[in-house]
């Protein structure tokens, strides 16, 4: 025995990051001691409690229980652990049922000789109730527990927003979605926690999150889960997943990495990471070599903090960032923030995504369909049914997001449902769940959704097959440029296990796709249009390689040329012609007919090497598109040649001298211009003028297109305004537009609207600083202000306030308030000099004050109820 403790001893000492995990996990699953008595599991539990482990403060409730089950408090308390429990939340009804049998008002907490349970036992009842979908019982109970709440602000607050919640509930419990469920099966979970799935947009690769004992390292965290590693599967041919596999040791470790998100074409994945530093965990990306996974990256710019990001996105072109974040200055809990890529490749400052995303509650989960316009994320604050629920919104004509909807029942249910992901055609969704009848505590699920509406846009779904016992080469690299612009769409990796790869290409445009071999050497060329069709699309390609032990390159196995033929009524409209005739003549040679089908194309019509053609195309009036040349001189190999006929010829694309637009570029703080921002304006086929601003921060005249979409956006130092859209569409005759863009953020606060114009109200959420010159509210007051000392002296009485609320900043919250009270004296006195008033004329006289309920340590009701004793104030005369 001893020579055996002298052996771990010694491996302990190797590794002593390890050493103090396990020392924790021996502290964890010592909670539970045999032979404890009612007083040590009671008091135990308690301390955990606070904590908010749940998991283990359960297990001493139980022991507790085991010894006098006849106590409403032991009952309570065990109940809300249950309440708090990953899949245990159904048993939490007949405690708190037992328990709302004993209730005093004089209740003692964290007290063992305790035995009744406090009036809030009433409402979680309810919430257990609600939770089993017995809606009109939890609303009995909570109109019960009202009864104690005596006025409380908070208390009414939180009963007003479960009744709408039981209602909400019921309502969408009785129009239920036509949709199926299906859990992915053994191959996929099992008996641990499995969740946070991300899929491919060819859905042949799941990317997951898993807690099973072969994680790396096998360590648990404090709360007795072990820690979360990352794994892959991937689907076969027969539609079989595979085993998970540990996705790469470049992203595994002993600490904790889950999956949160997969670019669709499957080359970047974003993951969460906590190294147990207690700064909270932050959120990193890898990328896909074909062959591994690159070790983890930061994003830069303030995406990381020191507080707590939990979850990111990206769009389908890589240009924006989602992410999720509870630092301050924000509306309250998680919000979700938006950063956009720099002309240098940077990503900008981030973005609080505003009030109709969220809420004073927590949001999450931020996934952007790849049709660009689809927004899914979830919330505990919009109308839910119960925790998180999870919400779409869509992006308006102004380019912004609106029209937030529960996506129903029975996808999301009277318990949290996050992190849900959607297929490219939006007819299948993956997300994980805690749902009765699966393999584990939590598993993941497919669902169908036949009655959706599929998405408008082309997925590309490629694959490369070696020839018969070869395996593919490694480093191919497909590279796909726009054939207008001629800028790299993306750069892909064909998976070495199945040789796939793919994308989401935009409609209207056409593409050009060039196979290359790791020297860059190009064994495959082809060109691909994708239509505007409303609907959704998929283009599959399979490249056949010749065998690359023969002959030492490598090849494609057809030699072919082909020709695919699309004919479009106008390069602006880009309508399909039906059966239009299409002739192919060699020059000096023969002509060929074909006629196109219902989508206005014919493909693969066979052109030979070194020869000239001339196309065109004849619609079933007479008319004749103009004449295309094709050429197939010096083509070496393969190649799939796109050619677009347009019945009205090309339409010109000159601009109008007619219709100008003018762009200014403002501070969102100070209002201020900005001199050398960068403008970028898009129009919808993708074209882009870029400028810089003068000194007056304007760029002026700037030639337009009749009957165009456009988007603008600007940068400076490293902050990027919101991108605003506009048309020419249905103008008529000159005219010159003008667009004011604001960079940066307008600042975290809760300024009170519709006061006097002397006055000025701003009330604090927990941590935020006092930051909202961009408020109206503010700039009115202020405006004011100076207009009363240009006749005379002026009177400010300044107010302010603090909750009981403790404070690491301040030795108390009375030197808080105070300070609340000279900072905002500070800031008019400023804003008064930004604006050429004078300040000699401004007498000020500041009163701050402690009040509120006093702070009790409520570990469940958050801080919402101190908020209104928050604030500062300041009036004028």
């Amino acid at each position: 025995m001893i020579y055996l403790l002298f052996i771990i001893l010694q491996f302990l000492m190797k590794k002593l990051v390890i050493l103090s995990l396990l020392v924790l996990c021996i502290n964890v699953n010592a909670q539970v001691k045999a032979g404890g008595t009612y007083k040590d599991y009671f008091s135990e539990g308690s301390y955990l409690l606070l904590e908010d482990n749940f998991l283990m403060a359960k297990d001493n409730f139980e022991a507790a229980y085991q010894i006098d089950s006849t106590s409403a408090n032991i009952n309570y308390l065990l109940g809300v652990c249950y309440l708090k429990s990953l899949n245990e939340k159904s048993k939490a009804e007949v405690h708190l049922a037992r328990a709302i049998k004993n209730v005093t008002k004089t209740y003692k907490n964290d007290n063992y000789q305790e035995k009744a349970a406090p009036p809030l036992a009433i409402y979680y009842y309810g919430q257990a109730l609600h939770i089993n979908q017995k809606f009109d019982e939890a609303t009995t109970q909570y109109d019960a527990f009202e009864k104690f709440a005596n006025g409380d602000k908070e208390y009414t607050k939180m009963i007003a927003k479960a009744k709408a919640t039981a209602a909400y509930a019921k309502e969408l419990i009785a129009v239920p979605l036509n949709v199926q469920i299906t859990n992915l099966g053994d191959s996929i979970n099992g008996t641990y926690p499995d969740f946070s799935p991300v899929m491919s947009a060819d859905e042949r690769m799941l990317i997951y999150t898993t807690r099973r004992p072969n994680t790396t390292g096998g360590i648990k965290d404090v709360y007795g889960y072990y820690n979360e590693d990352v794994v892959v599967s991937y689907k076969d041919e027969m539609g079989r997943w595979s085993s998970p596999q540990p996705i790469s040791p470049n992203i595994n470790s002993s600490g904790m990495e889950a999956s949160i998100n997969i670019t669709p074409d499957g080359q970047t994945l974003i993951v969460y990471r906590d190294a147990g530093e207690g700064n909270g965990g932050n959120i990193y990306y890898s990328t896909f070599d074909g062959k591994d996974w690159s070790t983890l990256k930061e994003f830069g710019s303030d995406v990381n903090t020191k507080h707590w990001e939990s979850h990111a996105c990206l769009s389908s072109d890589g240009n924006l960032l989602f992410f999720v974040s509870d630092r301050p200055g924000g509306f309250g809990g998680r919000d979700i923030y938006r950063c956009v890529k720099l002309p240098n490749g940077k990503w900008s400052k981030a973005f609080n995504m505003g009030p109709t995303i969220n809420t004073e509650y927590d949001e999450d989960g931020a996934f952007i369909h790849p049709d660009g316009t689809t927004f899914f994320f979830t919330s505990k604050g919009h109308k839910t049914m119960g925790g998180f629920d999870i919400m779409f919104a869509t992006l308006n004509e102004e380019n912004k997001f609106s029209d937030v909807t529960n996506i129903g029942y029975p996808i999301n249910t009277t318990d949290d449902d996050v992190f849900y992901i959607s297929s490219p055609d939006g007819k299948r969704g993956y997300f994980s769940s805690a749902k009765d009848g699966g393999y584990g505590e939590k598993d993941i699920y497919m669902i169908s959704i036949p009655e959706a509406k599929e998405k408008p846009l082309a997925l590309f779904k490629g694959q490369i097959i070696p020839a018969d016992g070869e395996k593919l080469p490694e480093d191919l690299t497909i590279i796909v440029k726009d054939k207008q612009t001629g800028e790299i769409v993306g750069t892909y990796r064909p998976k070495l296990i199945n040789g796939s790869f793919s994308t989401i290409l935009p409609p209207g445009r056409e593409y050009n796709f060039s196979y290359q071999a790791p020297q860059g050497e190009e064994f495959y060329n082809e060109d691909v249009f994708v239509t505007n069709e409303l609907s959704y699309n998929e283009i599959k390609r399979e490249v056949n390689l010749e065998p690359v032990k023969l002959l030492g390159k490598i090849k494609t196995k057809s030699k072919a040329i082909v020709l695919n033929t699309i004919v479009l009524n106008n390069s602006k409209q880009k309508n399909a012609v039906p059966a239009a005739k299409i002739v192919v003549e060699e020059k000096g040679g023969n002509a060929q007919t074909y006629t196109a089908n219902d989508k206005g194309r014919y493909d693969n019509i066979a052109l030979q090497a070194d020869k000239k053609y001339t196309v065109f195309a004849e619609n079933a009036a007479g008319k004749k598109t103009a004449l295309a040349e094709v050429s197939t001189m010096g083509v070496k190999g393969s190649k799939v040649i796109n050619q677009l006929l347009y019945i009205d010829g090309k339409a010109p694309s000159a601009t109008s001298k007619e219709l100008l637009l003018d762009v200014i570029v403002k501070d969102a703080k100070t209002r201020k211009v900005l001199s050398n921002s960068e403008i970028v304006l898009t129009d919808a086929e993708g074209n882009k003028y870029n400028a810089t601003t003068d000194d007056k921060g304007s760029v002026k005249s700037i030639e337009l297109v009749p009957e165009t979409k456009y988007t603008l956006n600007a940068t400076h130092d490293g902050a990027a305004s919101e991108t605003t859209a506009f048309s020419t569409e249905n103008i008529k005759g000159s005219k010159r537009i003008t667009k004011t863009l604001y960079v940066g953020n307008e600042g975290g606060g809760q300024a009170v609207a519709n006061l006097e114009a002397t006055e000025y109200e701003y009330y604090f959420k927990y941590n935020k600083n006092l930051n909202d010159e961009a408020e109206n509210q503010w700039n009115t007051f202020i405006d004011k202000v100076i207009e009363l000392s240009s006749k005379k002296t002026v009177s400010i009485k300044i107010n302010a306030s603090a909750s009981y609320v403790p404070t690491r900043a301040f030795k108390n919250n009375k030197t808080l308030a105070a300070s609340r009270a000279r900072k905002l004296q500070d800031k008019i006195k400023d804003a008064v000099i930004a604006k050429g008033g004078n300040v000699k004329k401004l007498r000020f006289s500041r009163k701050s004050k402690v009040q509120g309920p006093r702070y009790k340590g409520d570990w469940d009701l958050g801080r919402a109820k101190y908020e209104p004793y928050q604030y500062v104030k300041a009036k004028a005369r």
